[in-house]
């Protein structure tokens, strides 16, 4: 195929091929907020919109978009920043069509939450482009946006530019049409397949020998080299020479295609996290805002290290480690780098048990703290910082009730407890250091931790083993098993909710949360009293499944029925369906003269319609009579209004903490003789009403 001279528009790319952005490509940065960026992002819309209505101007050419193709796909090398941004144009432009299958064919596969919102983007771009609020706001307050996007650097950069295209449009202009039409395409670009160029280390090299200008880390490593002149000038011609050769080596086999920027984000990573002069928010302009004279000889001395590390052989598990937190750079992934660099730093490329328990230790305290923003990303490379001089010796430190600051307290007390576990009698360290690689609790196990203090060491080895197996069946395989009747089972026991702002939560699955989504992670650690009822009660000997429900029958006897979780447990499996699985939010509304009562949420918020859980009961209750219901309720929290439908006769509202109902065509209202009235004596009522018996 010799398509070098071929132009194309976004339309008949995708009608022709799957275009997959790659797990190795970078994240989306057209839509990034410094200056630069800004100024980018505007001129091409501007200019996208201006070829687009305006019927005189030139096509508007994109330049080359060039990558690999086969089996039907097309996998962009050089264009992804501008095949994102014209993407979300055409999703703006087809808001309102149905005819734009072709808009499928177009993924982001760097990470599985890209992927996921991609397609979410498409299969909503209607609402999320007609209401008056920003498309971001539209998009972060969907039932199907994951809070853990948030923490996505494309998805954060897809948001900026969703809500600047309106702003740049107009709103009326039928920009499907312009954009449908197979003869004259408006904004177009050159199609370049690889293949025709031989290997991909060929057009790498032809690529840079174009006169194209210096790359970012072309300028940068010049500048670094001439600083570490001044500081030491032998060993500025010896990085001279590995950047050049082994190191270039190692990071070229990392991924070719991005090697300048990974070969950047080790310099970019190692002086962030150890300069006072940089700051994590500032990393997008870093090159062109750091003052080489803050770059100090350990600077240096750390990142050389870091690379004659890496072009080792030796220790390939953490090599790995590291390559990861180069290409991912995520907060987490520079808190890792900077663990592993010091202790290499401090301690030497020799890794033994010594670097075991170091790195373990802090993986469980970086694995189970929220590190999502500045400052506790700070705070966590402060707390490494100060544990330098025990890279040799961190778990007898911890064992003698010594603190390490910057992480979750929670965690920090778990790992002083298993560290006078393990220091105390050494049988404590292979059930810990097994249950610790657990993929849904990932080092946090003190859900097992049900023991008193002046226990013997045998007893608490005992408890942590039984409490730790019962646990490991729950959450077998790396996810919970049943997880709604894991949580019915709960509620059986008592209202286990956890608090989130005003909201109750019955906690999602997700171990990964952030704060404003409590996982059953947390629920767990918290040695919550009705997870220990469960615990001690369950017979893992039998079928989990069984297990939960028995307890539930078992359990359903002594609940009141004026209780939310009495009608709640009864249709359980009708009650979560009205909930996001991301967030299982319940809560009550209250005002004066209204005790407190509980309403299904099915977002995030109480602004949309919510669900009466007495209502819905009774519902499910009248269905299985055959008798046709329906529930309607005016948004919000505060609303009296309400209302289950019953067969068109009546209407039933739950108020206080009983059912009041009439007949549609009257006006006076009725309850059961009885306060609290059951709705499955209601249900009776209405049947025998209806059916005339």
């Amino acid at each position: 195929m010799n398509e070098v001279d071929s132009k194309y528009d976004l339309k008949s790319l995708l009608e022709k091929y799957r275009v997959v952005i790659p797990l190795i490509q970078r994240d989306y940065a057209q839509g990034r907020t410094d200056i630069r960026t800004t100024e980018v992002r505007r001129k091409l819309l501007i200019d996208i919109n201006s070829a687009l209505i305006n019927k005189e101007t030139v096509p508007l050419d994109l330049n080359f978009i060039y990558g690999k193709s086969y089996n039907g796909n097309f996998i962009p090398l050089d264009g992804q920043q501008r095949l994102t941004t014209l993407f979300l144009v055409y999703l703006y432009a087809f808001r309102g069509s149905d005819d734009c299958r072709f808009l499928r064919n177009f993924s982001y596969e760097t990470r599985d939450s890209s992927k996921q919102f991609f397609m979410s983007l498409y299969e909503h771009r209607l609402e999320i482009f007609t209401q008056s609020l920003n498309p971001s706001e539209v998009i972060k307050d969907a039932a199907w946006f994951a809070d853990s996007w948030k923490l996505d650097p494309t998805i954060q950069g897809v948001l900026v530019t969703l809500d600047s295209i309106p702003k740049y449009f107009d709103s009326k202009f039928n920009y499907d049409f312009v954009l449908s039409s197979s003869e004259e395409r408006k904004v177009i670009f050159n199609f370049l397949d690889i293949d025709e160029l031989g290997s991909e280390d060929e057009l790498y090299i032809k690529l840079n020998s174009r006169g194209r200008p210096l790359t970012d880390f072309e300028n940068f490593k010049a500048r670094f080299i001439s600083r570490v002149s001044e500081l030491d000038y032998k060993l500025a011609n010896d990085i001279a020479l590995k950047l050049d050769t082994k190191w270039t080596d190692v990071i070229w086999e990392l991924n070719k295609d991005k090697f300048d920027t990974n070969f950047l984000n080790i310099f970019e990573i190692s002086l962030i996290n150890n300069l006072d002069s940089l700051d994590y928010s500032k990393r997008d302009n870093w090159t062109s805002t750091i003052s080489f004279e803050d770059i100090k000889l350990e600077h240096v001395q750390l990142i050389v290290t870091v690379l004659d590390f890496l072009s080792d052989e030796e220790f390939p598990e953490v090599k790995s480690i590291l390559e990861r937190t180069i290409v991912n750079k995520s907060l987490k992934d520079r808190v890792y780098f900077h663990v592993i660099s010091k202790y290499l730093e401090h301690s030497g490329t020799i890794l033994d048990d010594k670097f075991d328990a170091w790195y373990r230790i802090f993986r469980n305290l970086i694995e189970n703290s929220e590190i999502d923003s500045q400052d506790p990303y700070e705070r966590a490379i402060n707390g490494i910082n100060e544990q330098i001089f025990h890279t040799s010796n961190l778990l007898q430190f911890l064992s003698e009730n010594n603190r390490i600051t910057g992480f979750s307290r929670e965690q920090v007390d778990e790992e002083i407890e298993k560290a006078k576990l393990i220091t105390t009698n050494s049988s404590f360290a292979e059930l810990i250091y097994t249950a610790e690689k657990h993929s849904y609790f990932s080092g946090q196990i003190r859900s097992s931790f049900y023991f008193a203090s002046d226990d013997s060491p045998s007893e608490k080895m005992r408890v942590i083993a039984s409490y730790w197996e019962k646990i490991n069946r729950i959450f077998e395989g790396g996810k919970v098993r049943h997880g709604i009747l894991l949580r019915t089972t709960l509620l059986s026991y008592g209202d286990y909710t956890l608090s989130i702002e005003s909201y109750k939560t019955l906690c999602q699955d997700d171990p990964n949360e952030s704060s404003s989504t409590p996982s059953l992670k947390r629920l767990f650690s918290m040695k919550n009293k009705f997870v220990k009822m469960l615990l001690d009660e369950i017979d893992i000997s039998v079928s989990i499944q069984s297990e939960y429900t028995r307890i539930i029958q078992k359990n359903m006897s002594s609940i009141d029925m004026k209780d939310w979780r009495y009608p709640f447990i009864y249709y359980y499996n009708a009650m979560f369906k009205r909930m996001s699985s991301t967030q299982y939010r319940l809560k009550a509304p209250s005002w004066d003269g209204r005790p407190e009562e509980m309403l299904l949420i099915p977002n995030k918020n109480s602004r949309a319609r919510n669900f009466d859980i007495h209502l819905i009961a009774l519902g499910e209750k009248l269905k299985e009579y055959k008798i046709y219901s329906r529930y309607e309720s005016e948004p919000g929290l505060n609303t009296t209004e309400r209302i289950l439908y019953v067969s068109g006769v009546y209407e039933v509202r739950f108020n206080r903490d009983y059912f009041s109902f009439k007949k549609i065509d009257e006006d006076t209202n009725y309850n059961l003789n009885e306060s609290p009235a059951s709705f499955l004596k209601l249900a009776e009522y209405l049947k025998k009403s209806i059916s005339g018996v």
